[in-house]
């Protein structure tokens, strides 16, 4: 027998064998890959932190902007009860009602909307899509005015309706901008079991639209 036709044949025998134990273990792979897409909510936020700190930078990501928006809030007397954060689902920017809109209404407020330009036009040299959630406290409130009900959630919805149409104004695409109103179901504080200054204070932060940036 040749020895080196059968060192030949022991060769192609291990290397079919190694192909075929590879080739299982790529679909092994891939399919726990699919699974875990299916079981797990991506964070958008808890991503760019990860990338961030595993890159080493921060350019053109969700981090610089939160650190940008900050600078701007910080430095910008004019939009008090503002505040930015980079949230699971990407950068929060909450803004008190207080300071938007007068009480009852969903017409923004003049001496508003040049403060908040810096801070939108951070935002609009992005290329992040923008939700604008408009958000209430827990007291009822209906009102018939012209024919028309008014509710928390109709008031909700038409403040965050408003502060698309300032950003459209400012030059934001539609496509960038989705509004939604929450009503009272998406508090910051739990009012429930408060009174006295803790309830308003908690009502008082509830009150509010806001930006989520992803």
């Amino acid at each position: 027998m040749n020895l080196d036709s059968l060192s030949a044949e022991e060769d192609e025998g291990g290397i079919d064998a190694f192909y075929i134990s590879f080739g299982d273990l790529m679909v092994i792979l891939c399919v726990f890959l699919v699974m875990l897409l299916t079981m797990s909510k991506i964070d958008i936020g808890s991503f760019e932190k990860i990338r961030s700190v595993m890159t080493g930078r921060t350019e053109n990501t969700l981090v610089e902007l939160t650190g940008s928006l900050k600078e701007i809030i910080e430095g910008t007397p004019g939009i008090p009860g503002a505040t930015v954060h980079l949230a699971e689902d990407g950068v929060r920017v909450d803004l008190e009602t207080a300071m938007l809109f007068p009480q009852g209404s969903a017409v923004i407020k003049d001496e508003t909307l040049a403060a908040l330009e810096p801070l939108m036009r951070e935002i609009l040299a992005t290329a992040y899509r923008v939700d604008i959630e408009g958000h209430t406290d827990d007291v009822p409130y209906y009102r018939v005015e012209d024919g028309e009900v008014d509710t928390n959630w109709s008031l909700s919805g038409k403040r965050a309706s408003s502060v698309i149409l300032y950003l459209r104004s400012l030059g934001f695409t539609p496509g960038r901008l989705r509004a939604v109103g929450y009503a009272h179901t998406v508090p910051v504080i739990d009012p429930r079991g408060k009174t006295g200054d803790a309830l308003e204070q908690a009502r008082a932060r509830n009150r509010r639209v806001s930006l989520l940036i992803r």
